[in-house]
């Protein structure tokens, strides 16, 4: 058995010993430093331990913001809601304000009292330039033109904030430099402000509108009173018996009261009624009298109402009618409605037609050629009667005409005048 020899240098040992003690010593002051410096690891935890606590105060933070903006929208979609009803109602009180005016709209312009052609207020009263809507805040239904619906009530949907770091170029948020936006809330309240606007002005239309009726029934009624003053009657009285009701209609009475004190609209309403029924029944009687004349186009008179001279025994003689002078054969019509209660041959008359009008009036066309209407017979006024001629004591073709109230004989020329009076201020 051969034993091998290893001999190490001296220098070799050395170095080793040398490189051991290094080592050791290196050890020993890395582990001594770390002993002696235990409040490195405390600092690193704390540290981190304050970006914990940090983080989640932002996010509690954060959370705050997104109630109070939820808050907020629920605060201004409320106050919405209640200012979209607050407008429905008002929207419901001018469409049935409206109904009002377009119901004596048409009976004034049915009764003739105002013109066919003249139109009333638009039904539709509200036309946004925009639906009401506030996204990011709150959304509700838009008004609509015409209508103030509500649709069902979503839930508030705000916009969270966004974190920092966040990447601010794509965030489209606010620049530096750039106006601010119009909070929503804001833009929602204008647009109702001027739904509110636009409301009341179409209030203020309904109003005047009422007044300009009030002043031209008022206008009307003093030409109609005007004209009646020509025939001698009593106005009042004879209104007073006129029926209002016009034939064809009917139904259940449901009055419609309305309380001057509510406003102006209703206080214009309530004094326009009593006008406008005054003069229904004015026009009314104003139909029933024989105010046209008894021939179409321009007739001179030749005898006139009263005491003249007569043409047969040159004695005075009382003529109780007018004598209009026309060719044989002109058609005579009737100047009133009325029923036919004579025709037939009468004496000096000649062949007569007499025709019974309402309030005791009547009227009496003589010395036809012919006659064109029977006993009975309802006519119009302008319904032909007969034809121009010279029968009975006539000394040529002529047309005499009378009006007579209770059977006595009145001057038929108030009748006429007041005719061509209505007629003059119509034009």
């Amino acid at each position: 058995m051969t034993h091998k020899t290893y001999t190490i240098s001296r220098s070799t040992m050395l170095a080793g010993l040398a490189w051991l003690s290094l080592t050791t010593a290196c050890s020993g002051a890395a582990g001594w430093y770390i002993l002696s410096r235990d409040d490195l690891a405390a600092r690193l935890i704390a540290r981190e331990t304050a970006r914990q606590y940090a983080y989640e105060d932002r996010i509690a933070a954060l959370r705050a913001d997104i109630d109070r903006y939820a808050s907020r929208a629920l605060l201004d979609q409320d106050g919405v809601e209640s200012r979209v009803d607050e407008l429905a109602t008002r929207q419901a009180e001018l469409e049935s304000r409206q109904s009002l005016v377009s119901a004596l709209t048409d009976t004034l312009q049915s009764s003739g009292l105002l013109p066919a052609a003249k139109l009333p207020l638009r039904t539709r009263v509200i036309k946004p330039e925009e639906p009401v809507r506030a996204s990011g805040v709150t959304s509700f239904a838009p008004i609509l033109p015409g209508k103030l619906i509500q649709q069902d009530k979503p839930m508030p949907a705000p916009e969270a904030p966004s974190l920092r770091g966040a990447d601010s170029a794509n965030s489209g948020g606010w620049q530096s430099g750039e106006a601010p936006a119009e909070p929503p809330a804001k833009r929602v309240e204008a647009t109702l402000g001027k739904l509110d606007i636009a409301m009341a002005g179409t209030s203020d239309a309904q109003i005047a509108a009422l007044k300009e009726m009030d002043q031209s029934l008022a206008a009307t009624q003093k030409r109609l009173r005007s004209a009646l003053a020509e025939t001698g009657l009593d106005a009042e009285r004879l209104a007073a018996a006129q029926g209002g009701a016009a034939a064809g209609v009917g139904g259940p009475l449901v009055p419609v009261n309305l309380d001057p004190s509510a406003g102006p609209f209703e206080a214009t309403l309530v004094a326009l009624q009593p006008r406008m029924t005054s003069l229904i029944r004015l026009r009314g009687v104003i139909e029933q009298l024989p105010l046209a004349r008894p021939m179409a186009g321009d007739h001179d008179f030749t005898s006139n109402f009263g005491y003249r001279t007569d043409p047969f025994t040159r004695g005075l003689a009382m003529h109780t009618g007018v004598d209009f002078r026309a060719e044989s054969g002109s058609p005579i019509l009737a100047t009133a409605p009325g029923k036919v209660i004579a025709a037939e041959y009468n004496g000096g008359y000649g062949n007569m037609v007499e025709v019974e009008h309402a309030n005791g009036l009547s009227t009496r066309y003589a010395h036809m050629s012919a006659i064109s209407v029977s006993v009975g017979q309802n006519v119009k006024t302008g319904s032909v009667l007969g034809r121009v001629g010279s029968t009975g004591r006539s000394t040529g073709p002529h047309l005499h005409y009378e009006t007579r109230i209770n059977d006595e004989a009145v001057d038929p020329t108030r009748f006429l005048r007041a005719g061509s009076k209505l007629l003059t201020d119509a034009s």
